[in-house]
């Protein structure tokens, strides 16, 4: 599948599928091209039609209906980062559609026994112009392979003495060259909480801070809780505190705005990456 055409096609049947109900195969045929996406727009659509179509297909079974709510709100924060239209895509409608597709997950799922979601939730793909032509670039990597351990690392000691703009660059940049799933979102769910203490200590806005802990605190909580080495278990739950905290203060309307630094959640190891 190198050809620009063989691609677009790919996708399309990913459409066919998903319209006729068939979401398993759908994700199969847009996680195939994710995989390998360089474009970043691209990528994101793609990750956020996979994550669609899993939590679709998961909500079927009544037992897996508690992991498909979250997969449609990882789907929904991959939209807001996206254009209005992207291939053709209505992206600002289906992001609308997310909430309420949500909220009858959580209906079906607080359901005794519980059920398994309708159909008639499902949101439909509204294309408001042609695909188009594949784009095709060739992605070179920002960070040289050989530095992106450094360059992490340089993250966790930025973030440790507070500079947390600077831990939240260094991980962008590897985040952008990171093809495989699971790193990915570990980068991308450290990026938030190094903004989001950004947002917190400095710009003194708890806020938008507090919900960047929460995104960040979804994204983590799917991997294990020793991920690359990390006391990522510990992570999200001091994270998860400090979101509280954070929320409590933008409800505040005197006193101060800043999160008290016993509340930063500290990012620490429980083993080396490679061990």
């Amino acid at each position: 599948m190198s050809e620009p055409t063989s691609r677009r096609e790919q996708y399309l049947r990913g459409l066919e599928a998903y319209t006729r109900g068939d979401h398993r195969e759908a994700g199969l045929a847009w996680e195939a091209l994710w995989r390998d996406e360089p474009h970043l727009e691209l990528s994101r659509l793609l990750q956020s039609l996979v994550q669609l179509a899993s939590a679709l297909h998961k909500a079927r079974d009544p037992r897996r209906a508690a992991g498909a709510t979250r997969l449609v709100e990882l789907a929904a924060e991959r939209l807001a980062e996206l254009p209005d239209v992207v291939l053709g895509l209505d992206v600002r409608g289906l992001e609308g559609a997310l909430p309420a597709l949500r909220e009858a997950m959580l209906r079906a799922l607080a359901a005794t026994p519980p059920e398994a979601i309708d159909e008639c939730h499902a949101p439909t793909l509204v294309h408001l112009g042609e695909v188009g032509p594949w784009i095709e670039l060739v992605a070179s990597p920002t960070v040289p392979t050989a530095a992106r351990s450094a360059w992490f690392e340089g993250g966790l000691a930025a973030y440790a003495r507070g500079d947390f703009f600077d831990a939240h660059e260094l991980w962008e940049q590897l985040w952008r060259d990171e093809r495989e799933d699971d790193p990915k979102q570990l980068l991308q769910g450290l990026i938030q909480i190094a903004a989001a203490m950004h947002k917190a200590q400095v710009e003194e806005k708890p806020g938008p801070a507090a919900s960047l802990l929460r995104r960040a605190t979804l994204r983590l909580s799917v991997l294990p809780q020793d991920y690359f080495g990390l006391e990522l278990g510990r992570l999200v739950r001091d994270a998860q505190r400090a979101e509280a905290h954070l929320a409590t203060l933008a409800t505040t309307p005197s006193g101060t705005r800043r999160l008290e630094v016993e509340l930063i959640p500290p990012i620490e190891r429980v083993r080396s990456p490679a061990s």
